[in-house]
């Protein structure tokens, strides 16, 4: 019985220490796979950390590009627009001097008509051209925006499938971005409206300036031919009053010619009948007073008016 009593007690001695062997294994292995999951926690945690600040420095690298594109189009877009305003000057000013040299009615209205339709067409030109620039610059930004958020879709599905702590961190981070995205796209929409505002201002008073020099001129051109119409009225008017005058005094001419040779005639017949002596003692005297020109006849006028063209 002691034999059998010590044997058993070697036996549960032996299992109990087998027991412990192999629970102190099972420790060693499962604090080996909890290191190693931690190792393996710890790697992922940095290598997405790592992602995230490549992905960052990509987003910063494309902001900063879009932005030096930005810049360079509203550069380019300012000194196309100064060029516009200096060609437009340069053309004010050629047609002004232009202007001055015009006489004819004709080719000043067709040379205005010329202009506005060069002005018309360079207008709708640059017009067409900053509508595709703009254009150009939304599609770039929708599509950089759309890349950027199909990117950060796959940074959400791959942070949910790690710790609440690091699903909320991201979100946060991903709620803040979109805000100051947000903001920044609302200040490009306000700084284009006010961009598009002032342009349409610019154009608006341009329009008006132009309108206005173009009333003016008409109206001028209206009193240039309005004069140049009172003057050739007047010099007909002259004119045939200078012809009225001449048909008058050649009328007043034959009539005086007919009375002298009607005066003549008599005067023959009386010579005739009283005798030559008395004839040759009148006809002079009588033919000198009827050579002396009435104060109201139109010889008269004739004279005086022909005196008055040559007088100082």
């Amino acid at each position: 019985l002691e034999e059998e009593q010590q044997l058993r007690r070697q036996e549960r001695e032996q299992l109990r220490q087998d027991r412990d062997r192999k629970f102190r294994e099972e420790e060693q292995l499962l604090q080996g796979r909890e290191e190693q999951q931690l190792r393996r926690q710890e790697r992922d945690i940095k290598f997405l950390e790592e992602e995230q600040q490549l992905r960052r420095q990509e987003r910063e690298q494309l902001r900063q590009d879009r932005d030096r594109k930005f810049r360079e189009e509203e550069r380019l877009l300012k000194e196309r627009e100064e060029q516009q305003l200096r060609r437009q000057e340069r053309d004010r000013k050629f047609l002004e001097e232009e202007q001055q040299l015009r006489r004819q009615e004709r080719d000043r209205k067709f040379r205005e008509e010329e202009q506005q339709l060069r002005q018309e067409r360079e207008r709708k030109f640059l017009e067409d051209e900053q509508q595709l620039r703009r254009q150009e610059r939304d599609r770039k930004f929708l599509q950089e925006e759309q890349l950027l958020q199909e990117r950060e879709e796959q940074e959400e599905q791959q942070l949910r499938r790690q710790e609440k702590f690091r699903e909320e961190e991201q979100k946060f981070r991903e709620e803040e971005q979109q805000l100051r995205r947000q903001e920044r796209d609302r200040k490009f929409r306000e700084e284009e409206q006010e961009e598009q505002q002032l342009r349409r201002q610019e154009q608006q008073r341009r329009r008006q300036e132009r309108d206005r020099q173009y009333r003016a001129e008409e109206q001028f051109a209206r009193q240039e031919k309005n004069r140049h119409q009172e003057q050739e009225l007047w010099q007909e008017e002259e004119q045939r009053r200078r012809q009225e005058r001449e048909r008058k005094f050649q009328e007043e001419q034959l009539r005086r010619q007919q009375e002298e040779e009607q005066r003549r005639r008599q005067v023959r017949e009386t010579q005739s009948q009283e005798g030559k002596g008395y004839g040759r003692l009148l006809e002079p005297g009588a033919r000198q007073f009827a050579n002396v020109p009435v104060r109201s006849s139109p010889l008269y006028e004739y004279i005086q008016e022909q005196r008055s063209q040559y007088r100082p």
